[in-house]
């Protein structure tokens, strides 16, 4: 039986090689791709991301980000070459054992125009990470004691998870095109952004135990968002990405539609257009993800709900994530320098 449980662990460990992910792709694009560090319009962000997943699992399983993007060199009113500067921390944690993954890491990207509505982006990505559980918490088949578990029994399991941490590094390159760098579109206009990405470049080593030396696969991104303006007050926007990871596939697609609710003032400058979006993400695993957008100028909040089809769907079919970002669009927070 112990050696059974034994396996039982190796291959359930050996499923963590897969990474976590958001649903809500778009608001999470920097972590997977470096070269989009502050090609946003507007000089700093602020992003915070939480998700709680298989709300049905009776233990939790939730993932947490925050992360701050700043703009060096970028000019007001002129296409120029600048640099882009992230720093984020991220907490990952599920299961009865507590399984943690915390993430601390900076991204950075330079970013040049190729023409007037043109430019690429190349980035890096370096991370410290640590990963523990705490398997005192969990109850093994050789603690039932006929009636029930009995947690003072010892489970004579002596390659319990142990606390270790590793280094992580990744690269990407982007292009984007933008008429006017605004989130504002008239209609028949387009804008385009897409890359590509290389995550775990070093395959980081996994001492889950003295049994297990497992590698992080490494993890290749492709990803690309297109808006079309509608009219002056509307348009729609597509969102894809594939992932390719080991022997784990999986491709993400959204479709949604921006409706504008709010007017830029014309007298001050830290005023913006507002936008109600909704739509829904669809993942190739068998999962539709309504999503909508409060689009409040600086502010951004975004609600999703995962609901699984797949092999999942007969225990665990409920998620939720919440996201918020601040941006600062058009006037820098450390210097004068105004996008208008």
């Amino acid at each position: 039986m112990k050696g059974l449980l034994l396996m039982f662990l190796f291959f359930s460990f050996f499923g963590f090689t897969q990474d976590f992910h958001y649903s809500q792709l778009d608001q999470s694009l920097t972590l997977l791709n470096p070269a989009t560090t502050s090609t946003f319009s507007g000089f700093e962000r602020i992003t915070l991301q939480h998700r709680n997943q298989w709300l049905g699992a009776g233990t939790q399983f939730m993932t947490s980000m925050g992360m701050a993007e700043f703009s060096i060199g970028k000019e007001a009113r002129k296409r120029s070459s600048y640099s882009g500067v992230g720093v984020y921390f991220m907490n990952d944690v599920g299961g009865d054992s507590k399984f943690s993954i915390k993430t601390g890491g900076v991204t950075a990207s330079g970013v040049v125009p190729i023409g007037r509505s043109h430019s690429i982006s190349a980035g890096l990505h370096a991370a410290f990470c640590n990963r523990s559980a705490d398997f005192t918490r969990l109850s093994f088949l050789n603690q039932w004691n006929g009636t029930e578990f009995d947690s003072s029994i010892d489970p004579i399991e002596g390659n319990g998870i142990s606390s270790f941490s590793h280094l992580d590094a990744g690269l990407g390159i982007a292009y984007g095109f933008n008429k006017e760098n605004e989130n504002t579109l008239s209609s028949n206009e387009l804008s385009f952004q897409g890359g590509f990405s290389v995550q775990h470049l070093n395959k980081p080593k996994l001492r889950y135990n003295s049994l297990v030396n497992d590698q992080l696969y490494m993890k290749f991104c492709m990803h690309a968002n297109v808006r079309y303006g509608l009219s002056p007050e509307s348009n729609i926007e597509m969102s894809a990405a594939q992932f390719i990871q080991g022997p784990h596939y999986e491709t993400i697609v959204g479709f949604f539609y921006r409706l504008k609710t709010k007017n830029a003032s014309r007298i001050t400058s830290f005023v913006s257009n507002q936008y109600f979006v909704f739509g829904t993400y669809f993942r190739s695993v068998g999962t539709v993800i309504p999503t909508i957008y409060f689009d409040l100028g600086a502010f951004r909040l975004g609600l999703s709900y995962d609901y699984e089809f797949g092999q999942l769907a007969s225990m665990y079919k409920q998620s939720v994530e919440v996201s918020l970002k601040f941006n600062s669009g058009k006037k820098s927070i450390f210097s004068s320098s105004k996008l208008r």
